[in-house]
């Protein structure tokens, strides 16, 4: 169950990476999203929903690596980060439980997901430690005017990231090992607050029986 919390938060790390450009805008919008690996193994779909300092993120579980189940307790997930409490949810809708995480338990989680601190500047590297932007220029993608940035870490690995000029959002980021998160039908207006909330009757699960499933 740990390997599989890892994975879901792997992937909402590529959907906040830059996400500390968000806060310069307060544009809120939905959008499709897609995460899929360079070897093809992954294949993620579903809906981010943006109105800053919350974001929900919706994942199938048709997307879970070939091979593999959704996890002991199948079906989609759902992530729910609040940048200001520093906190973020886990909610499994088919069981109508969900867990939650402070931010320092992500990063023990997932060592790259970025600090949640670090969501509150306008600048596509700031905050992170031997991180490297360089502007490229100006591109189109799926039909938003993005400005293209390459960021490189201390290792010299290099991720490219289209921004938003409008949303100030990275609509598409593709990371040095190959995988492409991206953002279609984007939708800009209010998001509903019910989105950011864990739903009535959700049970809280205790992390340290994650490894079982419900009775």
């Amino acid at each position: 169950m740990k390997q599989y919390i890892c994975a879901k938060l792997a992937i909402c790390a590529l959907v906040v990476l830059s996400v500390s450009s968000a806060f310069a805008f307060q544009q809120p919008f939905s959008a499709d999203s897609s995460t899929t690996s360079a070897n093809g193994k992954i294949h993620m779909t579903g809906k981010i929903y943006v109105a800053m300092p919350k974001m929900r993120v919706d994942t199938n579980s048709a997307g879970t690596p070939t091979g593999h189940a959704a996890g002991p307790f199948g079906g989609n997930v759902i992530m729910i980060i609040d940048a200001t409490a520093k906190m973020s949810y886990m909610l499994m809708p088919q069981q109508h439980m969900y867990m939650e995480f402070h931010a320092d338990q992500n990063k023990a989680l997932s060592p790259n997901m970025p600090k949640f601190q670090d969501m509150i500047s306008g600048e596509p590297c700031a905050g992170r430690a031997g991180m490297t932007c360089k502007k490229i220029g100006t591109e189109t993608v799926n039909g938003r005017s993005c400005e293209k940035w390459e960021m490189t870490d201390k290792n010299s690995k290099t991720t490219t990231m289209w921004l938003d000029q409008k949303l100030h959002f990275p609509i598409k980021t593709v990371t040095a090992e190959g995988m492409t998160s991206e953002y279609t039908n984007v939708k800009e207006g209010n998001q509903d607050a019910s989105l950011f909330q864990v739903p009535a009757g959700y049970h809280k699960m205790d992390r340290g029986n994650m490894s079982r499933p419900p009775r």
